[in-house]
């Protein structure tokens, strides 16, 4: 009797994980695999376009992924997106190009998922990439110290995404709230980097940055720049993944972090 009573408080239990706050069909669905996109994987497309040699042409053949996916494009931005579950998961690439010959010059890759948590999770609540192009004077500016410097560079990352989102957000609800979100992202780890200058050091660091979200304890964030190419990447990873924390670090062929 006592081992039905303790069965039936662990069954009670895990309904009440599944069934809280949502319908019937949600239980189910995270009962099962989940499928693609997952917001731990890089698209092919952002993977495959490369800064400065990439063309505008190229990018429009390639950037969209799968087909239910939808494409914004001004004269100088283009965007693919989309969102499944319900649209509390939704995802966007976008890239701007050069003014002068077209060819990137920046690259974004934003997933968004607010119920990520599932029996079979590939997924996590932010993921966000971006490799921007810099100007060389920016890079090379006199600055009183390193921290001093990388803080100013993420200043600049956010009002170039700003702008960047602006050219493509009114298209879509995706895009709008993926500009609101990512400006959201960036406050906060400006205000983490305000309260301790130090921390901006950590940036740099193989693994980046860890630090608390406004709604998440587990946050990370990278900035790596590249003053040969005089390009700048960013990565922030928000919200408790399966397995995504506990993964390795490695460097590509040309020295470049993945992770």
């Amino acid at each position: 009797m006592k081992h039905r009573c303790l069965l039936a408080a662990v069954l009670t239990s895990i309904a009440g994980v599944f069934l809280s706050g949502c319908g019937v069909e949600e239980p189910l669905e995270r009962l099962w695999f989940e499928e693609p996109p997952y917001t731990n994987q890089q698209p092919e497309a952002y993977r495959k376009i490369e800064m400065k040699t990439t063309t505008s042409a190229e990018v429009l053949d390639m950037i969209k992924h799968y087909d239910k996916e939808l494409v914004s494009q001004s004269e100088s931005t283009v965007a693919c997106w989309g969102e499944k579950k319900d649209t509390s998961q939704f995802w966007l690439t976008m890239v701007s190009f050069d003014e002068e010959n077209y060819n990137v010059a920046r690259k974004y890759f934003l997933a968004v998922d607010e119920k990520a948590w599932h029996l079979h999770n590939e997924s996590q609540n932010l993921r966000f990439d971006s490799e921007v192009v810099f100007d060389e004077a920016t890079l090379s500016q006199a600055y009183t110290s390193e921290n001093e410097r990388r803080i100013a560079i993420v200043k600049k990352l956010v009002e170039i995404t700003r702008d960047d989102y602006m050219e493509v957000r009114q298209d879509s609800r995706v895009l709008n709230q993926g500009a609101m979100l990512t400006n959201q992202m960036y406050e906060r780890l400006l205000y983490v980097l305000n309260e301790s200058p130090a921390l901006a050091a950590r940036l740099a660091e193989p693994n980046g940055l860890d630090y608390k979200s406004l709604a998440f304890d587990k946050s990370r964030a990278g900035v790596y720049i590249d003053d040969v190419n005089n390009v700048v990447t960013a990565k922030v990873r928000i919200g408790d993944v399966k397995r995504l924390w506990n993964i390795k670090y490695w460097r590509d062929s040309k020295g470049k972090p993945i992770w």
